[in-house]
């Protein structure tokens, strides 16, 4: 199965808790053994469960590739370590950098949409982030904005084949993020509508995962723009 719709304890916004990291996804300490099952058997990665930052918004708070992860201040960086290294796949350590920020702007998975290549970021983060954001995961960032919005982390979700993005990003917005990325983005809702699509979803190449409310008319856009049809 390609994509499936769930939920987390009742809740469809599932992109606010759960973060991929290489290999893993990270997710709250009280996630179902349901979901953890749709996790593997939908996008074929392993779930750790932590409460690192006292917090259950790891998608939101973190931003994560294949390289590295990026969290506010109020992480702690052992913390992050321990859980990755826990997370062990055929024997081998994940290998990812784990910086924490200063930043004031902590929802570090809100405002950075992220890609192995590249990263488009909240313009008003700060400039040093910028230079974290390329030496921790290893990609050109930019400044930009998607519909006017500052919180594309939030708005968008892509993988190496497509892109779903905010209802009201302009052709122009949709041909930056074309060059950008280097992938077609088309627009999209889920959950019934809501137009934050990186709070309502989980996805790679494999497939994905989205919040239970989504309609099948969205579940069909999702699938076709990210090209996970099996």
């Amino acid at each position: 199965m390609a994509i499936n719709i769930t939920d987390i304890n009742g809740n469809t916004y599932i992109g606010v808790f759960c973060r991929q990291v290489g290999r893993i996804t990270l997710c709250p300490m009280d996630t179902p053994e349901e979901f953890i099952d749709l996790v593997d058997k939908v996008l074929g990665l392993k779930v750790v469960r932590t409460a690192s930052g006292n917090t259950n918004l790891h998608g939101s708070l973190i931003a994560a590739n294949s390289k590295g992860l990026i969290s506010p201040y109020f992480y702690a960086t052992e913390d992050i370590e321990k859980d990755l290294k826990d997370a062990q796949i055929d024997g081998e350590d994940q290998n990812i950098a784990v910086e924490i920020s200063q930043d004031p702007h902590t929802a570090w998975g809100n405002n950075v949409l992220l890609s192995e290549k590249v990263a488009l970021v909240n313009p008003d983060m700060e400039t040093r982030s910028l230079k974290l954001i390329e030496e921790t995961f290893q990609v050109e960032a930019v400044k930009g904005t998607i519909a006017g919005i500052k919180t594309i982390g939030s708005i968008a979700v892509l993988n190496n084949r497509g892109m779903v993005v905010h209802p009201k990003a302009s052709e122009d917005d949709l041909e930056m993020l074309k060059i950008l990325f280097k992938v077609e983005p088309n627009i999209s809702t889920a959950n019934f509508g809501s137009p934050y699509l990186g709070a309502s979803m989980i996805a790679n190449d494999k497939g994905a995962l989205v919040g239970s409310r989504s309609s099948g008319v969205e579940l069909n856009r999702i699938e076709n723009s990210l090209d996970i049809i099996d």
